[in-house]
């Protein structure tokens, strides 16, 4: 450690150093009091390691040799610009910055001081965490990512090891933006950063040179799901560059439910992961949102067979409805030769159906062998509140359904599993077909058509930044279209 000593003095005799609290390649963080204010702050020291020295028993530091000294100036703009934009932030789950400034020929910022452990350290003591705890963790680290991502910035080096879980609270807080990355509205990156790796929760492209130049989610998503992985299996996942070939492997022990969400999310090609941070949480829902995602499954591309495109012309919701209006006409004729036979009796019937009129609106007869056939008319049946096992799980329906008791015609389901999950539209035999308004349990909503369960075509909102995609889906993810801003923008 080449860290300030305890009891020194930092901005006028603001803040006074406690003790290191760690320290990785380009800073170093202090446990610090605020005197002004009587409260354990947190601060940062702008420090890469490789370039720097303390100078003596003093706290000036030197900023690299002469043929650095422009790439670590660079550094430390950075380092300054990562504050204001942390600063900006404004979500529970993120740490707050409270100051920056520029002393000891460095910098420094000031953040909150989270009295806890990481989870990290809460693993290696207590061992792997139970399902119930790790989802509520990663729900919590995951907003945190979707609020950031609307923002246009990746975090690019979440791990367990910068995640602080507050001892007061319990709540998850994402810290150490070192490597973080604001993008324009284009999704390029609007400065060079320094590039790290985190084996085991960094993926594929963050290998490269340069690191990830253009704004990916997916990068972001990729580490959420190896943090996962690890706090319920209490092992750090293989290198990025070990699962090329095989994908992730899971120990016998692994839940089985969060085995295909992990899969996609630590899907070698960014392609094959889900598209937002959204995605992956409503598929960590349960057994019940699995078929949803299957292109990528155990890092490797699957490959289903995709259902013909059918005509508008006759899709799945127009049939219904002609079916529908069709049984509507056969109840109103059968309602009037009720009357007829009331009224003329037997014989009137029996004219009736031994003529039929031609275009000029006289009467032809029939031919003597001729039959005259009526269908008998089916009774749509509509329930109310009835549990049903669909394609997303177990659900409870409110609609139409065929003679077998299945969803056939419009409908409503509500997931037992899904906290308020709702398909309101239609349904063909059992299954998902047609104009629907589908609402997630994050509150996120496609409205648009499904086919074999999934979206189809249509527009998916973000609810938490009001962004949202319009066009095609495949394997229920957005393909051919484009994500727009709440006001409409084109991302």
């Amino acid at each position: 450690m080449q860290g300030l000593k305890s009891g020194a003095l930092l901005r006028h005799e603001t803040y006074r150093i406690e003790k290191i609290l760690g320290q990785g390649g380009f800073g170093i963080t202090y446990l610090a009091t605020d005197l002004a204010l009587d409260r354990l702050v947190a601060i940062k020291e702008f420090f890469p390691k490789d370039y720097c020295d303390r100078v003596g028993d003093t706290s000036h530091i030197t900023l690299g040799t002469s043929s650095s000294t422009e790439f670590v100036s660079r550094l430390k703009a950075k380092f300054l610009k990562e504050a204001r934009n942390i600063a900006k932030l404004d979500h529970p789950g993120i740490i707050k910055i409270h100051a920056a400034f520029e002393e000891n020929n460095t910098a420094y910022y000031v953040m909150d001081y989270i009295k806890g452990e990481s989870l990290s350290d809460k693993v290696k003591r207590q061992g792997p965490l139970s399902l119930e705890v790790a989802l509520k963790y990663i729900e919590g680290i995951g907003s945190a990512l979707e609020y950031i991502h609307t923002k246009h910035i990746n975090h690019l080096d979440l791990k367990p090891a910068n995640v602080m879980v507050r001892e007061s609270d319990d709540i998850p807080i994402l810290i150490d933006f070192g490597l973080s990355k604001q993008y324009d509205l284009d999704g390029n990156q609007t400065s060079t950063t320094p590039t790290g790796i985190s084996h085991g929760f960094a993926p594929l492209e963050q290998y490269n040179d340069g690191g990830v130049k253009e704004f990916s989610p997916q990068t972001d998503i990729y580490s959420l799901a190896a943090t996962l992985y690890y706090l319920v299996s209490g092992i750090v996942p293989p290198h990025a560059t070990k699962m090329i070939e095989d994908g992730i492997q899971f120990p016998p022990s692994f839940p089985q439910s969060l085995i295909q969400a992990i899969s996609i999310g630590m899907a070698s090609a960014r392609k094959n992961r889900y598209s937002s941070v959204t995605l992956f949480l409503n598929a960590l829902d349960g057994e019940d949102e699995s078929t949803e995602f299957t292109e990528a499954a155990n890092g490797q591309e699957v490959a289903p067979s995709e259902p013909t495109i059918q005509n508008t012309s006759s899709s799945p919701k127009t049939a219904s409805r002609k079916s529908h209006r069709s049984n509507r006409f056969l109840w109103i004729a059968l309602i009037v030769v009720g009357i007829v036979v009331s009224v003329g009796g037997p014989s009137l019937l029996v004219k009736s159906c031994d003529r039929t009129p031609d275009s000029n609106n006289e009467d032809t007869a029939l031919p003597a062998d001729s039959v005259v056939a009526v269908e008998e008319a089916k009774v749509v049946e509509v329930v109310q509140n009835r549990t049903l096992s669909t394609a997303l799980g177990e659900c409870s329906y409110s609609g139409e359904v065929d003679e077998n008791g299945k969803p056939n015609g419009h409908g409503v389901a509500v997931w037992t599993k899904g906290d308020g999950k709702k398909y309101d539209g239609e349904w063909v035999n059992g299954n998902m077909e047609g104009q629907t308004t589908y609402t997630q349990r994050s509150g996120d909503m496609f409205v648009g058509t499904f086919k074999n369960n999934r979206y189809h075509q249509g527009r998916y909102t973000i609810i938490s930044s009001g962004e949202y995609f319009e066009g095609t889906f495949k394997n229920g993810q957005p393909d051919k279209g484009n994500w727009y801003d709440k006001n409409g923008k084109k991302l």
